[in-house]
């Protein structure tokens, strides 16, 4: 018994032992010792394509990528930016942007980068005009082509049309002026299951975030307004910038929008897709997005259809290629050369082929090309897939865009500030405006008056170069 129980005590000890020495050495990770290239973003939805690219970029060219952004969507991104104190390489920018980040020197020209890539030509003129452009100098390559569409429950069009011929004397079809959106919106906000609770509403605008402003410049604009004069005196305070705004918050208060919704991107595709909202003006992503159940968990599959921007004027401008993005380079950056490279790679027509029809990114089309393709795309038949990008083309021929000023966020911010004050009756729509007007004297005052008006005049002549050539090359 005693020297079984010693083998068994010491078969113990020597177990002991293994367990509480040291364990193996993991192999560390290549990738680890690859130079950095940091890039900072908006949102993780913005990085998608550089994830989906990340271990082609580390094979080709020998480094690793480190990304930062929000927990959530934020469009003030240098909020993020200056807490972090941290160096980036790679910004992805709103070209709104592009003129703060130059006047405080964070970016740097790309030039002499530009005039050696590839395939230049391809990229359609508005987003080569209006994203990567100021001051003469390219700042910037676009990455992703936004443009406005309007997006409806071709569904419920069909189920109510009866209804709607009989009240209003005409077919219930896709509104091309704002009256008739307005009277369409109101129309469909109703209570569906008769609990006696609103669960369809006609349709929804941002609330939440720092793009309210488009709403009301997609409406103003097609009237034929216009920012300022030939000085840079406001004139959003006018007749027609009244107007717009009365007729928003006209909408509003009628009930065909979801009561108090503070709705950034996600929450106004979300609602969208769910069923809850009948028709939404929204980027072009959304089209695709409405087949997706994985990521977006569409309820509406083939249940949409999208057509261009309602308008005051069809000669005026209409929809607008606000916000987009494009790729700029870090005035800090230790690898501005590789930095580069890896741009004009996630760029080229190839990699953004797919990215455009990926419901796990939010490219959108910027390239001639993008426009070429045949087949289904993101979709589930070459048929809607040309439905879609004649559709996007048709609304690039005579577009608005966001304000490329030094500036040109600040004045937009002041209107989004006032508008929001305005729509939850903190201010009324002459007051709000005049606000706006005179913050927007102050902006110009303190960057110079002559020099915005330069500046101004610049700008409106780059767009109404590229709403005269439209998609032409």
């Amino acid at each position: 018994m005693i020297p079984k129980l010693f083998l068994l005590l010491l078969t113990f000890a020597m177990l002991l032992t293994s367990c509480s020495s040291k364990p193996a050495v993991q192999k560390e990770d290549p990738a680890r010792k690859l130079p950095a290239i940091s890039i900072i973003a908006d949102s993780q939805q913005a990085l998608a394509l550089f994830q989906q690219q990340e271990k082609n970029i580390e094979k080709k060219f020998g480094v690793r990528l480190e990304f930062h952004y929000p927990n959530r969507l934020n469009d003030n991104l240098e909020d993020f930016l200056f807490a972090s104190k941290k160096n980036y390489d790679i910004y992805v920018l709103f070209p709104a942007k592009i003129p703060d980040y130059v006047e405080r020197n964070l970016i740097i020209p790309v030039d002499k980068y530009i005039k050696h890539t590839k395939d230049m030509n391809d990229i359609i003129p508005v987003y080569r005009n209006l994203y990567m452009k100021y001051g003469g100098h390219d700042y910037g390559m676009v990455y992703d082509g936004d443009t406005h569409l309007l997006f409806y429950r071709s569904d419920l069009f069909k189920k109510y049309n009866k209804e709607y011929r009989k009240r209003y004397g005409k077919d219930l079809a896709p509104p091309k002026t704002w009256k008739e959106y307005d009277q369409i919106a109101k129309f469909l906000t109703r209570d569906t299951d008769h609990d006696g609770k609103i669960d369809l509403y006609g349709t929804a605008i941002f609330g939440g975030d720092t793009k309210k402003y488009i709403w009301f410049a997609e409406r103003y604009l097609s009237m034929g307004g216009k920012y300022f004069d030939r000085n840079m005196n406001p004139m959003i305070q006018g007749k027609l910038g009244v107007q717009a705004l009365q007729e928003l918050i006209q909408l509003k208060d009628s009930g065909a929008t979801p009561p108090n919704a503070m709705y950034d991107w996600i929450d106004l595709n979300n609602v969208f897709l769910h069923g809850n909202v009948a028709m939404v003006v929204q980027w072009s992503d959304t089209s695709r997005f409405s087949f997706d159940k994985k990521i977006w968990k569409s309820q509406v599959e083939n249940k949409v259809d999208w057509t261009l921007v309602p308008t005051a004027n069809p000669k005026n401008p209409r929809g607008g290629v606000w916000i987009g993005r494009v790729l700029s380079i870090s005035s800090k950056s230790q690898h501005p050369n590789k930095a580069w490279q890896i741009i004009s790679y996630i760029t080229s027509k190839k990699v953004t082929q797919n990215a455009v029809t990926s419901k796990a990114t939010i490219n959108d089309p910027f390239r001639y090309s993008h426009f070429s393709t045949t087949g289904a795309g993101a979709f589930p038949t070459a048929e809607l897939n040309r439905h879609f990008l004649k559709t996007v083309s048709q609304s690039l021929n005579h577009p608005n865009a966001d304000l490329m000023i030094p500036g040109g966020w600040e004045y937009m911010q002041a209107l989004d500030k006032n508008i929001g004050l305005a729509f939850i009756h903190k201010s009324t729509a002459e007051k709000a405006l005049q606000d706006t007007a005179d913050e927007w004297n102050r902006i110009t005052e303190r960057y110079g008056r002559k020099k915005q008006a330069n500046y101004y005049q610049q700008w409106l002549d780059l767009v109404e170069g590229v709403r005269s050539n439209g998609m032409a090359q």
